[in-house]
Order: structure tokens, then C-alpha cells, then sequence
């Protein structure tokens, strides 16, 4: 029956909806595709345009940072902000001036400026950056320190080269001891399913760590993603 299933699908060709998102990224740079896709989501809806589940996963990413250590007088990255379904729970919590978001979407960082104003965090000063660049170079944040380096739902919407830039460039603006913790989906080779899903082998990153002076360690059994998105962590030291 599944094999018939999926045979009447390929018959009748994908839904509208899949046809339109899939046109969105033809004939162009993925990233370009992507940013205009995660536009369009913005404009639709903010809050379910990185992903959904706006308070679940919000609050699990500040959870899980607080369990590993996160203090209030420490500096945050928030790799890939979206929105701010977490960093809005970070900038409530961090002191005045401690959290950092950067993405490369305008509708997202235009978006989390008006969350900042609606939910009253103007006085905790987050800084809000928008990468125009699209470069995973850092350059933007490389006169910074930061304690913690988050990148959730980042690296599964993207390719290895990317995160492999990632990976060379990150310690620029990384404190001696900060950790750099990233969510992605595990595969046994490098996956991309739909548009703009990606799944990547655990040995890929332990590869990259290795390659750039890191540790890497697997916490995915201290983060119960209602998805099944993995955490890994990086760092110059074992912990």
C-alpha cells in the first residue's frame, strides 16, 4: 500500500503549495532562495517562520543553556536569531547589553526589533545585526568576546561548505573558554530532503572541531528536541 501511495503521488505531481516553495529557490544561490522563502514566511506569519513552535523551543533552548552553565553577566551569540523564539527569553534573562542575534533574513532582524520594543527589552540593549554579507566570516561580531555561541536550527538548512566556513572563522570572536553549541539532524552521509533541510554525520563535525583546535561532544541526550534535532558542542577544551 505505501508503494502505491507513493506511485499516485509522483502521478499527480507535488501540491501547489510545495510547487511554489520550490520555485523560490530555482535558478538562484540557495541562500538567496532561502532568505526570499524565510521573507515571505515572516510576512506571513513571525512567529511560525523559523520553524514554529514559538514557545516550546524557545524555552527549551534557554533551558538547556541555563542547565549548561549560562550566567547572567555572560555574553551570548545567537547565531541565526530568527525571530527571537529563544532570544527573547536570553535577552530577558542576560544582563544589559550581554545577548547578540545575527541573521541574514532583514524581515527577521525588522521583525525582532519590534518584538524588543513590543515585549518591553529595549533597556536590556540586545544588539540586533543584520548579515548583508551572507558570510559566515564573523566580521561583524569579531571585536567581540562572546561566552556562548548558539546556532539553533542554523546548520539544518545548510550545506557542508557553509558550515565548514563556519567552523574556520567561529573562534574569532570566541572567549578562551566559550562553548559553541549548534542543533542539526544526523545522517550517514550529507542528506538534502525538500528545499532547504539538511542532515549531516556526527563525524562531519567531530572532522571540522578537529581540523580548527576544537573538542567536540555530543549533548543530544541532554536536549529533547520535539523534533529530532541533535546538539552538538564545541570548544578549545574538553568539557
Amino acid at each position: 500500500m505505501t508503494g502505491l501511495i507513493r506511485r499516485l503521488r509522483g502521478l499527480l505531481g507535488r501540491s501547489p503549495a510545495k510547487a511554489a516553495r520550490a520555485q523560490i529557490y530555482e535558478g538562484v544561490d540557495y541562500l538567496d532562495g532561502y532568505v526570499a522563502h524565510t521573507e515571505a514566511r515572516v510576512a506571513a506569519d513571525p512567529r511560525s517562520a523559523i520553524g514554529g513552535r514559538w514557545e516550546e523551543i524557545g524555552e527549551l533552548q534557554f533551558a538547556f543553556l541555563k542547565a549548561e552553565g549560562l550566567r547572567p553577566d555572560q555574553r551570548l551569540l545567537d547565531l541565526g536569531c530568527g525571530t527571537l523564539r529563544g532570544g527573547r527569553h536570553f535577552i530577558r534573562y542576560l544582563d544589559p547589553g550581554g545577548y547578540t542575534g545575527i541573521d541574514i533574513a532583514p524581515a527577521c532582524i525588522a521583525a525582532a526589533e519590534r518584538l524588543v520594543v513590543d515585549e518591553g527589552l529595549a533597556d536590556r540593549r540586545p544588539r540586533l545585526i543584520l548579515n548583508e554579507t551572507r558570510r559566515m566570516d564573523f566580521a561583524q561580531v569579531a571585536d567581540a568576546a562572546f561566552d556562548v555561541i548558539l546556532a539553533q536550527s542554523v546548520f539544518t538548512h545548510l550545506p557542508g561548505p557553509i558550515i565548514a566556513e563556519c567552523f574556520a572563522n567561529v573562534g574569532r570572536c570566541m572567549a578562551p573558554d566559550a562553548a559553541f553549541y549548534f542543533t542539526f539532524r544526523e545522517a550517514e552521509t550529507e542528506t538534502r530532503s525538500d528545499e532547504k533541510e539538511f542532515a549531516h554525520p556526527w563525524a562531519f563535525f567531530e572532522g571540522l572541531a578537529a581540523a580548527n583546535g576544537f573538542v567536540a561532544s555530543d549533548c543530544s541526550a541532554r536536549y529533547p528536541h520535539p523534533r529530532g534535532q541533535r546538539m552538538g558542542r564545541v570548544s578549545r577544551v574538553a568539557g
